[in-house]
């Protein structure tokens, strides 16, 4: 099976959403796998129905016995589930009374860790989109999600007519994609620097360890949380990201973060781009200082940083240029800018 990154993933999934598919995603815990199918509803105005299968039983799925007024067996299915003629939602957006979504996902998360009887009354949900005798409603999507069964997860083995129904993404990590991501949702410079000198350490998961957690792209962005605002990693922040990351990860975490101590501040550069700062020659320290100074980058200190930038070598040039290109929108029409991107785009692109 081909494996996808994040960005590969939600291109798939928009794609079979269109044609009516059913998408599976699997990947190793941590990844964000919910994360990446709410981004996919979301672009699509869609309304996500999260159904957790691992806590569901059969009647969930198919609907509950009853019977009708004339004494004939029937089954009263869940309201959760969408049917012909049922009304768009309302996206309850205050400024805008009126609007509506356009329509549904089915989110079947945890689909691998239901029971045998669960995963067969899901049957005709996937493939002909109907719950008893009620079709869904034509603006309703269905995917569905899971971990590996080599992850030490609660993962059951699923029945070829379950597979059969469904199209099938394996996600794998990979580190650029994730620091784009972490460069745009605040994630702390020090854990985007570490994860740029060593990408290996991004997702280190090992089924057999006895740890309790385990550095993961969701996990670090817990750890970012935890160090938010503390500029140094005190013990206690230690044993605060050991709890978060595992204990090894930690460690080299703190470890990497003292060669901070060796560079020069943020306010330094700013003040005296040009010589008033010796430039690193570690490469530690030159992947720290880049994601500095393209996290303290602004449209109104741009032309001084440009100078600082010019500074490093041509390598660390392009790594800097990229992450601050990714993060502030403004710089793009700045004409400093431009005619850096000019010079440099043989090896920039």
């Amino acid at each position: 099976m081909f494996e996808v990154n994040t960005v590969e993933l939600k291109e798939c999934l928009k794609r079979d959403l269109m044609t009516g598919l059913t998408p599976m995603v699997a990947s190793s815990p941590g990844i964000g796998k919910s994360d990446i199918i709410r981004s996919v509803a979301e672009a699509g105005k869609l309304k996500v129905i999260d159904i957790r299968v691992s806590q569901c039983e059969p009647v969930d799925m198919q609907g509950f016995p009853g019977v009708t007024s004339d004494e004939r067996m029937t089954f009263h299915i869940p309201e959760y589930f969408p049917i012909v003629g049922d009304a768009l939602p309302s996206t309850n957006n205050p400024n805008n009374p009126e609007e509506k979504y356009k329509g549904w996902v089915i989110f079947l998360d945890e689909f691998n860790s239901g029971s045998k009887q669960t995963e067969a009354a899901c049957y005709k949900l996937i493939l002909d989109r109907a719950v008893y005798k009620y079709k869904l409603h034509p603006m309703c999507f269905i995917i569905a999600a899971g971990n590996l069964s080599t992850d030490r997860a609660i993962v059951n083995t699923q029945s070829t007519a379950t597979t059969s129904r469904m199209t099938h993404y394996r996600v794998r990590i990979d580190h650029e994609v994730w620091i784009e991501w972490a460069n745009s949702h605040d994630i702390d410079h020090r854990i985007v620097s570490f994860i740029k000198f060593k990408p290996s350490i991004l997702h280190k998961f090992d089924p057999a360890t006895n740890e309790l957690t385990f550095p993961c792209p969701r996990t670090w962005e817990f750890a970012s949380k935890s160090i938010r605002g503390s500029d140094t990693i005190d013990k206690i922040n230690k044993v605060r990201l050991a709890g978060t990351v595992g204990h090894g990860a930690a460690m080299e975490f703190a470890t990497y973060c003292q060669i901070y101590q060796n560079l020069p501040t943020i306010d330094q550069i700013v003040a005296n781009p040009t010589s008033g700062w010796t430039v690193p020659k570690e490469p530690s320290e030159l992947y720290a200082i880049t994601t500095m100074i393209s996290h303290n980058t602004t449209v109104d200190n741009i032309a001084g940083m440009l100078r600082a930038i010019e500074r490093l070598p041509m390598d660390f040039q392009v790594i800097t240029f990229k992450e601050i290109y990714k993060r502030i929108p403004e710089p793009k029409s700045n004409t400093t800018i431009k005619e850096w991107i000019v010079k440099n785009s043989s090896v920039m692109f």
